[in-house]
């Protein structure tokens, strides 16, 4: 169970969702952003490759970034490559009587590159409310 998954299921309700994506020092803009909560496929709570704790289910977010430098970060990412599965952050808010800046602790688990945009696709791990 995730902390503050409130606003996680008020998230996935907002449709033109938008935020930013910070790799150590660099961020990237993410023009769409969507939140599902889906099952996985783990018979009992576990942990992904020794670095990050899933149950069966989790959110997982599809963003989508027109800033295709971030290519050269998914090898650093995400687990296969290396055996360094770095975490990073997803800010974005939540948008009601005021703004609330959130943010998202995230692991990549897929991004699909085309010539004008990468589509990530994340397992959120955290949710921080600032």
């Amino acid at each position: 169970m995730i902390e503050n998954e409130d606003v996680l299921m008020t998230l996935s309700e907002v449709q033109n969702l938008s935020g930013i994506i910070h790799v150590e020092e660099k961020s990237y803009p993410v023009s769409k952003m969507s939140i599902v909560k889906s099952t996985i496929p783990v018979r009992k709570p576990t942990t992904r490759g020794g670095v990050y704790f899933t149950d069966t289910t989790a959110y997982k977010i599809k963003a989508i970034t027109s800033d295709i430098t971030i290519s050269s970060e998914i090898s650093k990412l995400m687990l296969g490559p290396n055996t360094d599965f770095k975490p990073f952050l997803v800010k974005t808010e939540l948008v009601g009587g005021t703004r609330q800046p959130v943010i998202l602790t995230v692991h990549l688990t897929n991004a699909v590159n085309t010539k004008d945009h990468v589509e990530l696709n994340l397992i959120v791990d955290k949710v921080d409310l600032k």
